[in-house]
């Protein structure tokens, strides 16, 4: 016979896609609960079955490859408005289980049920982590009570996952006001300089060139699943470098040729506003009164667990005249990066080169 419908079914349908469980998020998370209760309780099947309102999901399952059933053959319906754990031990017997399609089958009819509830805080039940066997029989003390302390470490299961998925919120949520607040602040700082003397307006556009090297790192912290996980940079640096070629002498050609790296957000920041330095010193200072130039970005791993990284220039190759506040900024940068820097200057034009370990704390 069907359940009747648990009288605070519209909460506790609302609370299932709180917790994700209309999706297919937890899928592996209980495979060893359900296996280890099945194996204390001697049981050939276990499940994590979750009732929704018109079937039931197994989260998890050990013993059979079904995903889920239908309300008809849903004795965990049943068990979800008890207040404490459910066994039937012959259902054949049992008024709310006798028809059950699982008992009547012709192989193997499900002859035992015991569940167990997975409960809210509140007291809102989800579902029930459930044993079932092929003959009748009692489950001892000792096993109820294991399993009603498995049907607590699903329901800590999920308290933990959507305390993990809010936390993930609150940091996109942060990582995007950031971005949002950076751009804006690189916006006010354009504007300023539009009425601001030759070398004011300069320095306001470095300025603005460098917090747009941080608006970038944002939009990958943004999409990144794991904040603390390494981003691939890449991609990072080829978009500051498109930034750059707006920014450049049309005369001028900017190449850029990157093996793939990852790196932390904190090691892929440093290495971002170096590469900014460095394509801006050569735009500023290689190529004056309108000369024509390439500048090369090439990044690639060399041996021993390191990553090499140059810009080479054709210009004018002056170096003295790229010292100041930009070299100082690249040597902060590669020191983040556990780097040095090598830079050669000739007429022919001006080469730096950083090499870095990878995996530096």
């Amino acid at each position: 016979m069907l359940a009747p419908t648990p009288i605070n079914q519209t909460e506790r349908l609302a609370t299932l896609r709180r917790y994700g469980l209309d999706t297919h998020s937890h899928r592996g998370a209980f495979e060893g609960i359900v296996e280890l209760a099945a194996q204390i309780c001697n049981c050939p099947v276990s499940l994590v079955s979750i009732v929704h309102a018109d079937d039931q999901r197994f989260e998890a399952r050990s013993g059979t490859k079904l995903d889920g059933t239908g309300l008809d053959a849903s004795i965990c319906s049943h068990a979800i408005l008890q207040d404490e754990l459910l066994e039937i031990p012959d259902a054949r017997l049992d008024m709310r289980t006798q028809d059950n399609p699982l008992v009547t089958a012709a192989d193997q009819p499900v002859l035992f049920y015991a569940g167990a509830q997975i409960k809210t805080r509140t007291g809102i039940v989800l579902g029930t982590l459930c044993v079932l066997d092929y003959r009748p029989r009692r489950l001892g003390d000792s096993e109820r009570r294991a399993l009603r302390i498995l049907a607590d470490q699903v329901m800590q299961r999920l308290e933990l996952h959507e305390a993990l998925r809010q936390q993930d919120a609150m940091r996109r949520e942060v990582d995007h006001r950031v971005k949002n607040s950076l751009a804006g602040v690189a916006a006010m700082t354009r504007m300023s300089a539009r009425g601001a003397s030759d070398d004011v307006r300069a320095a306001l556009l470095e300025v603005e060139q460098r917090i747009n090297v941080m608006v970038e790192l944002h939009s990958d912290l943004y999409q990144a699943d794991d904040p603390d996980a390494p981003i691939e940079v890449t991609g990072y640096l080829r978009r500051i470098v498109r930034y750059m070629e707006n920014m450049a002498p049309a005369s001028v050609e900017i190449d850029v040729e990157l093996a793939p790296l990852e790196l932390p957000n904190k090691r892929a920041s440093a290495l971002g506003v170096l590469v900014n330095e460095l394509i801006s010193n050569s735009c500023k200072h290689a190529f004056p009164e309108g000369r024509t130039g390439r500048i090369v970005l090439r990044g690639r791993p060399d041996p021993g667990g390191r990553y090499s990284l140059s810009c080479e220039d054709d210009g004018v190759g002056s170096a003295n005249a790229r010292a100041g506040l930009g070299r100082r900024i690249m040597e902060a940068s590669a020191a983040q990066l556990d780097g040095f820097l090598d830079v050669a200057s000739d007429g022919s034009g001006h080469r730096v080169k950083l090499e870095f370990p990878l995996d530096a704390a």
